[in-house]
């Protein structure tokens, strides 16, 4: 995505699947929020990057206003990141936020011969519920390029089993969003909205 400032777009995917992406590019870095509906459950997923690209933090959350699960990656200079004081360099440092409290780490401490014990650490981070309904997107990360950040080096770190299959990207139809976003509490903006009115139209025409 090229776009700076706020831009939407929505697709449809199957019966069971849409998305909304939302993306924001500012002096302090990009933002990508997607809104998700993969069957029973609704997600909010946000990205937010530094603009050196070395400071990720990707969040999962169940909507409406249910558990979340946060990973942020720092890739050097992170002495300042609670938790990553004992981090040696080159390793980068991930730090787990849940429900149930906080692990920080090496990133390498996940595939070394600590790793059986810190992906148990990591998913004790949250409920059983929250597990669940996590799973249920395994089938769908793989689908959409957006979805690459929280696959491999988020999820795929706590579930590799699970997350780690190789992407087979499908083609979305691009839908009218704003009433989908509003369910979200992200509506849109009158502005937003007569974009939107005024695409579709063109596109019956």
């Amino acid at each position: 995505m090229n776009a700076e400032g706020p831009a939407r777009w929505h697709f449809v995917f199957d019966a069971v699947t849409e998305i909304s992406i939302h993306f924001e590019r500012t002096p302090a870095g990009d933002t990508t929020r997607l809104l998700v509906r993969a069957g029973v459950e609704r997600f909010v997923f946000v990205s937010k990057q530094d603009p050196s690209g070395r400071d990720s933090t990707e969040s999962i959350r169940r909507h409406p206003g249910r558990e979340e699960l946060t990973r942020r990656l720092v890739l050097s200079r992170f002495g300042d990141v609670p938790g990553c004081e004992k981090v040696a360099p080159p390793d980068a440092c991930v730090v787990f936020t849940g429900r149930n409290g906080v692990l920080a780490a090496g990133f390498s401490a996940f595939s070394d011969e600590r790793a059986a014990n810190m992906r148990e650490r990591a998913a004790s981070l949250v409920s059983p519920a929250m597990r669940d309904a996590l799973f249920s997107l395994a089938p769908v990360l793989p689908r959409v390029a957006e979805f690459g950040s929280y696959s491999k080096d988020f999820l795929g770190l706590v579930w590799p089993q699970r997350f780690t299959k190789a992407q087979s990207l499908r083609k979305g139809i691009r839908k009218p969003g704003c009433d989908f976003d509003a369910t979200f509490d992200f509506p849109c903006d009158a502005d937003a909205r007569r974009r939107e009115e005024k695409r579709f139209a063109d596109a019956v025409r």
